[in-house]
């Protein structure tokens, strides 16, 4: 199966997880013809043994709940994910356009690995998934970046609902791409408990931080606070290799050299996301 995310062509190949991950909700959206050439390969249902001698850099958690998963490298400098006791993902940054996986059979799983796959191929081709709710607004992007339960959800519904010509491009994780003639915004077949598939490509008017505050206020950050603002939603494994937070540097440092970033300070009321759209669209 090809699909086309970020404006990559995927190429999903292997067995029975083939057919699980073309059923996860949203793929369908992104498939494309197979007359497309693929420039990203991820490889399912492989045999991947265990790794041995492998330094474990990060242990995290799946997302819901249930499984513990680590990211390490090993001694001849392959990256592995594990998620729970039996499933693995295979990276060597020698052939950066193609990810194993092993066999998964859980969709829910599947779906977060082909993500976190995704993740990994992407750092190559100045491409991650970013943390955020996303707005489109008179053709351009904003992105609500935040901690979870900070109000990124209710501040894009807040645009929706008070600012006229709103939409919902992704409701948490977009595909952000650093390309030769700026910086784009895609939709994905991962936004979260929202189900919001959209197979767009837009520019990105600006980033936006938010913070729970007891009163409306947004100023633009400078570049050191514009990159602690970004970096903590790119994918937080990556954080923890120095080959991929070199890149994940470069690529950080890249947006915000072309995208203005805000931190705003927000009640969630209709207050906010005017003086948001405002700032962002209105101001000269």
């Amino acid at each position: 199966m090809l699909y086309s995310i970020g404006g990559h062509i995927l190429s999903i190949t292997g067995q029975s997880d083939v057919l699980t991950a073309a059923q996860i909700p949203g793929m369908e959206i992104f498939a494309c013809p197979e007359s497309f050439d693929a420039d990203v390969f991820v490889e399912l249902d492989a045999d991947i043994p265990a790794p041995s001698h492998c330094h474990w850099l990060h242990r995290f958690d799946m997302g819901n709940g249930t499984a513990e998963c680590l990211f390490g490298i090993d001694t001849e400098g392959v990256y592995h994910h594990t998620f729970g006791d039996n499933y693995r993902l295979r990276f060597d940054c020698r052939r950066p356009n193609l990810v194993q996986c092993s066999h998964i059979g859980d969709p829910i799983v599947l779906r977060y690995v082909l993500w976190t796959a995704y993740s990994l191929a992407g750092l190559w081709l100045n491409t991650l998934p970013i943390h955020s709710s996303t707005v489109v607004n008179s053709g351009r992007a904003v992105l609500c970046l935040g901690e979870s339960g900070t109000g990124k959800s209710t501040h894009t519904k807040l645009w929706l609902r008070h600012i006229a010509g709103s939409y919902l491009l992704n409701d948490d994780s977009p595909i952000v791409r650093v390309e030769h003639d700026g910086v784009w915004v895609y939709g994905s077949p991962w936004s979260g408990k929202t189900p919001c598939f959209r197979q767009e490509r837009l520019p990105i008017a600006a980033l936006l931080r938010l913070e729970q505050r007891p009163q409306n206020s947004i100023r633009k950050l400078a570049i050191v606070e514009a990159f602690t603002a970004l970096q903590p939603s790119c994918p937080p494994a990556l954080a923890h290799d120095e080959q991929c937070m070199d890149r994940l540097v470069a690529f950080v440092s890249e947006v915000i050299k072309r995208v203005p970033v805000y931190r705003l300070g927000c009640l969630p009321d209709a207050d906010a996301a005017r003086l948001s759209h405002r700032t962002i669209f209105e101001q000269p």
